[in-house]
């Protein structure tokens, strides 16, 4: 009886580069959803994009697609609607600067000791 070595790869998932732009195809692609729920996320004021004033042409930062795919789990595999959405979103940025908050308290404290 032999043991085999069973080899596993990963699959990361794209990061997108934080100061770079991508048009709205693009940022569909990237957080795996679709158009139409970027501009109605566009519309509920969810997200906001940058607008060329030329063009009028949407563009979508790393942070906004990183946002964009929670909100896709969470509308499409949650069945969550926008205004819950909107909601969690919300909530989660509160808990992460309390947390946040908490790190600096904690950091204040050990380096007056």
């Amino acid at each position: 009886m032999s043991i085999e070595t069973i080899s596993t790869t990963t699959i990361q998932v794209f990061a997108p580069e934080p100061e770079t732009f991508y048009p709205i195809d693009v940022a569909a692609r990237l957080a795996q959803t679709q158009r139409h729920l970027i501009l109605v996320c566009c519309k509920r004021g969810i997200i906001s994009p940058h607008i060329e004033p030329e063009s009028g042409r949407y563009f979508f930062d790393g942070a906004t697609i990183e946002v964009l795919r929670r909100i896709e789990y969470l509308h499409t595999d949650c069945g969550i609607n926008f205004t819950g959405v909107q909601i969690i979103l919300s909530l989660a940025d509160e808990v992460e600067r309390f947390r946040q908050r908490e790190e600096d308290s904690e950091r204040m404290r050990s380096e007056s000791f």
